[in-house]
């Protein structure tokens, strides 16, 4: 299948680990979305489950410089820049917030031999200029198999 054009369907599992003090979450899920490539991007779109409703979700991944983008139920805009301190923002029902986050490692992995890849972030995060913690993003994607 050409990933150029229409995108290869896959199989992603989401996980989000989250440290704060002494406190440990982990958030994961799983579900469908493509993987697809224009220009000189990669491009990871897929809903994402939310507790006030539908989230779309697309990442978008250039050398370094991963963005995030949710719409839907939530808004929000993150970009993670290896290295780098940025800003976003968070919108939903509860309001809207600040975020910086201080990305330390961006990590993209594709096979074409297994069909498979991978995205690892880690940064902190600070909410409206408040500690939120340190985070790790890894979302493994697979091509589904007919």
């Amino acid at each position: 299948m050409d990933k150029q054009t229409n995108g290869v369907p896959v199989h992603v599992k989401f996980v989000t680990q989250i440290r704060d003090g002494a406190r440990k979450e982990t958030i994961a899920f799983d579900t469908n979305g493509l993987y697809y490539e224009k220009g000189q991007s990669t491009y990871l779109t897929f809903e994402e489950p939310n507790e006030q409703g539908q989230v779309r979700t697309i990442v978008k991944i250039q050398d370094e410089v991963v963005r995030i983008m949710r719409s839907g139920a939530l808004s929000m805009r993150q970009m993670h820049v290896k290295g780098e301190k940025t800003e976003g923002v968070y919108e939903s029902a509860l309001g809207t917030f600040r975020l910086e986050t201080k990305t330390d490692n961006v990590q993209l992995e594709w096979s074409e031999k297994t069909r498979k890849g991978q995205l690892f972030l880690t940064y902190a995060l600070l909410l409206n200029g408040s500690d939120a913690g340190r985070y790790t993003i890894t979302i493994q994607f697979k091509e589904e198999t007919k």
